[in-house]
C-alpha cells in the first residue's frame, strides 16, 4: 500500500497543473508577446546593429572601391598593352612568314600555292554539300599556309554561320577587314551576319561602306533598301532603291521595290514615275492595278 502512495501524489499533481493550465489558456492566447516592451526594445536593438553594419559595410566598399582604382586602372591599362603587344607579335609572325615564302625557291612557293588552291576548292565543294566539318578543315589547311588567303576565310565564315556559330563568323569577318580594310566582299557578308543577329542598322551602316568602295552592284542598293524599309527608314530607302533603278532601269523587282518604298515615303510623283516604268517594262505584272490604285488615293 505505501508503494502506491506516491504514485497517487504523483497523478494529483499532474492533475492540478493541468487544470490551472486550461483556466489560463484563454489569457495566454490573449497575450500578444510581439507588442511586449521587452520585445520591443530587442527588435529595435537587433534593427539598429543591423543598419550601423549595413551602413558600415557599405562605407568599408566605397573605400576599398576609391583606394583599389588606380590598381583597377593600371590593370587595364597593362591588359591594353597586352592586347598590343599580341597585335604586334602577330602581325611580325605573319610578316615573317611572307618573307619566307618570298625567299623559298618558285617550284616551292608554286607548289604552295597549288596545295593551298585544292584545299580552298575542296573546302567550297564541301560547303555546297553542307559538309560543314569537313569544309571547315580544308579552309583552315588553306589558311595555315596562306594566313593572308581572304578568300579561304570567307568560307571559314560562311561554315560558322551555317553552323549557327555567329561569334566564330563575327570574329572571322573583323579579321579579315584587319588585313584588308577595303574588301567590300566582306563588308556585305558582315552586314548580312548583323542582320541575321537582328543588329539591323549596323548592318546597313557596313552594306553603305561596300556600297561607297563599289558603287556599281545595284543588288546591293537594293539590299540596303529592303533593310531600310523593314526598320521604317523610308526617306533613306527610297535613296538606295532608286539609286538600285539607275544601275537596273528595267529590273521588274526593283521598280516594284521603288513604287512600294515611295508610297510609304508619301513620294506620289516618284511612285507615278516607278509605276509608268514598270507598266512599260512589264505590262503582264498583276501588282500595276493595285499599285495605280494605292497611288490614286495618295494626297
Amino acid at each position: 500500500m505505501a508503494s502506491i502512495i506516491p504514485f497517487i501524489i504523483m497523478i494529483v499533481s499532474l492533475t492540478t497543473i493541468i487544470i490551472v493550465v486550461v483556466k489560463k489558456f484563454p489569457q495566454l492566447s490573449l497575450l500578444d508577446v510581439d507588442n511586449m516592451p521587452e520585445v520591443k526594445a530587442s527588435k529595435k536593438k537587433k534593427e539598429y546593429i543591423k543598419r550601423r553594419v549595413n551602413k558600415q559595410a557599405e562605407k568599408q566598399k566605397k573605400e576599398w572601391e576609391k583606394k583599389a582604382e588606380p590598381y583597377v586602372q593600371k590593370a587595364k591599362n597593362v591588359q591594353l598593352k597586352f592586347r598590343k603587344y599580341v597585335g604586334k607579335v602577330e602581325k611580325n609572325i605573319i610578316k615573317k612568314q611572307e618573307q619566307k615564302k618570298q625567299e623559298e625557291p618558285k617550284e616551292k612557293q608554286e607548289k604552295r600555292q597549288t596545295s593551298v588552291d585544292n584545299a580552298y576548292q575542296h573546302g567550297t565543294h564541301a560547303l555546297e554539300q553542307q559538309q560543314f566539318d569537313q569544309a571547315e578543315k580544308q579552309f583552315i589547311k588553306a589558311i595555315s599556309q596562306d594566313p593572308k588567303n581572304i578568300d579561304a576565310y570567307l568560307g571559314l565564315a560562311e561554315v560558322y554561320t551555317n553552323l549557327n556559330q555567329l561569334n566564330e563568323a563575327e570574329q572571322t569577318y573583323q579579321h579579315i577587314l584587319k588585313l584588308d580594310a577595303n574588301d567590300d566582299r566582306t563588308m556585305m557578308k558582315f552586314g548580312e551576319l548583323l542582320e541575321k543577329k537582328g543588329e539591323k542598322e549596323q548592318a546597313v551602316n557596313w552594306y553603305q561602306k561596300a556600297v561607297i568602295i563599289n558603287p556599281n552592284i545595284s543588288s546591293r542598293f537594293a539590299k540596303i533598301a529592303t533593310v531600310l524599309h523593314d526598320i521604317k527608314q523610308y526617306d533613306t530607302a527610297l535613296e538606295a532603291i532608286s539609286q538600285a533603278v539607275e544601275l537596273e532601269p528595267q529590273n521588274p523587282k526593283y521598280l516594284d521595290n521603288l513604287i512600294e518604298i515611295s508610297i510609304m515615303a508619301k513620294e506620289k510623283d516618284m511612285a507615278q514615275e516607278g509605276y509608268e516604268q514598270l507598266r512599260g517594262t512589264n505590262p503582264d505584272n498583276q501588282k500595276l492595278r493595285v499599285f495605280k490604285q494605292r497611288i490614286d488615293e495618295m494626297e
